[in-house]
């Protein structure tokens, strides 16, 4: 039998696991892995002046802009990068994920 304090130990603990796997956000996964089949390529060379992943100085003018501007200039095209980073089956949903993926690289 588990005492009082044990019980508010283990809920405490479940409280805490349940927290930290909730706040994650589900479109970082998502994002993730369309970085990696469809944006690496580029923003992990800086091929055509792509803005590289992790670096703040490549990154900071962009992320001012705001997601959505940065979502319409992948999803249409912008300078060098062809719209959707030429992966037409992409949808905006998933132009949107990948970019949060790439801009969260920031907050670590």
């Amino acid at each position: 039998m588990i005492s009082n304090k044990g019980k508010l130990i283990l809920v405490s603990l479940l409280l805490i696991l349940v927290s930290a796997c909730s706040s994650k956000d589900p479109d970082l996964a998502i994002g993730e892995k369309i970085y990696t089949g469809a944006c690496k390529v580029c923003h992990s060379q800086g091929i055509n002046g792509a803005p590289v992943f992790g670096n703040e100085k490549n990154w900071g003018p962009r992320k001012a802009q705001g997601l959505d501007v940065l979502v319409e200039h992948a999803s249409n095209g912008f300078g060098l990068m062809p719209a959707k980073g030429g992966k037409a089956e992409l949808t905006e949903d998933q132009i949107r994920a990948a970019i949060k993926y790439m801009l969260s690289a920031l907050e670590e």
